[in-house]
């Protein structure tokens, strides 16, 4: 495929390429690309206007989180805006690598270096402002679909560039942005039941006139932003990108097959050609585990997260014995969600994640389209669906990444 010729924002044809995150850097993304837009406008009104202030907004997860994954400042420690205690009594302070290293109000009452003093740390600041917000998921929208060969024509209208003498001095994006909400058994078991796991996924899909953009970071932030209301129906895109935000654990498991369905299984979780000799395959999962990378494929993650415990049979069959009820409803619900996203060979159908959903009573629908209407019918509460999500990454940064015992996320 040809480079692109002029950048995207400023018209200006590209003499130096510079590579432009899809997702941004700081967030760990490692996904990227020289083919958007020029240096200048890259280092300059996109990193000033979009991408620091967006990023700023994660400050409180980053700083958190050991060894993320980054291609450059790899070393480099985030300054969050948080609360602390000194002497019984609560500060606002700046807050680096779990340690509080400046409070205004005490250094100007004590004349001291604050960051010598004990602190206790009570939580940190989100600063949710909602245009910040808004442009920083739409520009990684926008530059996946740039990425994957959607023409600049068919995204320009949600792009808002503003010049000045021939000069870019700001820039934003109008896309229509659309929370995701689990509609499904399968879906809540995933996203609230399963063990949790810091990825970030994007998904480009079309669905006759739409052009959306799934757009998931650190497993919790999750939304559709529409590219396009006038798409070709004739063209159908699909396309995925998912990536880890933690070490993968390269320590070998004790590997033990049984069956066929076993090397199967396992030939899908660490993407290595099956084969009926055991010694041969289990060689091959080795040395597909000290190689692994942290970007995953859709299925990688899924099918791994579908667990005994979804549909615990065995608890089923004690229920029936004992004459227990069983609630059949739930059952089949669940039952037809499963076989809604997987075939007969337990492999996940990639071209249905949160493309479309299962719906009792109603079958396959467009997500967009139910969560939509159902939001508009009042019939769901977006604020339960998002507390728990964040309640779970909350849990998963204290149990996992705290220095500080006694540190929490306030805010969550």
């Amino acid at each position: 495929m040809n480079k692109r010729e002029k950048c995207v924002y400023c018209g200006n044809r590209i003499i130096s390429r510079s590579k432009e995150h899809i997702i941004q850097n700081a967030l760990g993304g490692l996904y990227e690309t020289d083919d958007i837009c020029c240096d200048k406008c890259n280092g300059g009104i996109i990193s000033r206007k979009i991408d620091a202030p967006f990023t700023k907004i994660f400050s409180p997860i980053i700083a958190m989180l050991e060894d993320l994954p980054k291609t450059h400042n790899t070393k480099s420690k985030i300054v969050c805006d948080g609360l602390a205690i000194h002497n019984g009594k609560e500060y606002d302070v700046k807050i680096k690598n779990n340690k509080v290293v400046a409070c205004l109000e005490l250094s100007k009452e004590l004349k001291c270096d604050a960051s010598e003093l004990e602190f206790e740390i009570k939580g940190y600041r989100f600063d949710l402002e909602n245009e910040v917000f808004k442009n920083g998921f739409c520009k990684i929208a926008f530059n996946f679909a740039l990425d994957k060969g959607i023409d600049l024509n068919v995204l320009s209208k949600g792009v808002n560039v503003q010049k000045s003498l021939g000069v870019v001095d700001d820039i934003s994006f109008r896309y229509l942005m659309l929370p995701f909400v689990a509609l499904n058994p399968l879906d809540e078991y995933i996203e609230l039941d399963t063990k949790m796991e810091l990825y970030h996924n994007l998904v480009l899909f079309s669905q006759g006139s739409m052009l959306w953009c799934y757009v998931d970071l650190f497993n919790t932030f999750q939304y559709y932003v529409l590219l396009s209301d006038e798409w070709d129906e004739q063209k159908q895109v699909f396309e995925t990108y998912m990536q880890l935000l933690q070490k993968p654990n390269r320590n070998i498991p004790d590997i033990c097959y049984r069956s066929i369905k076993d090397i199967l299984i396992d030939a899908a979780r660490y993407n290595v050609e099956p084969c009926c000799d055991v010694d041969v395959f289990s060689k091959r999962v080795r040395a597909a585990i000290q190689k692994e990378s942290l970007k995953k494929s859709v299925s990688d993650v899924i099918s791994v997260k579908l667990g005994k415990d979804y549909i615990d049979f065995e608890k089923i069959r004690r229920l029936a014995e004992t004459g227990t009820g069983i609630d059949r409803k739930i059952l089949n619900n669940k039952l037809k969600s499963m076989y809604f996203y997987f075939d007969e060979d337990d492999k996940f159908k990639e071209n249905k994640f949160r493309q479309y959903t299962y719906m009792e009573g109603v079958g396959e629908v467009s997500y967009t389209l139910a969560i939509n209407e159902l939001i508009g019918q009042g019939k769901i509460e977006l604020s339960d669906y998002t507390l728990k999500k964040f309640i779970r990454m909350n849990d998963f940064l204290c149990n996992h990444f705290c220095q500080n015992k006694k540190t929490h996320v306030g805010g969550l």
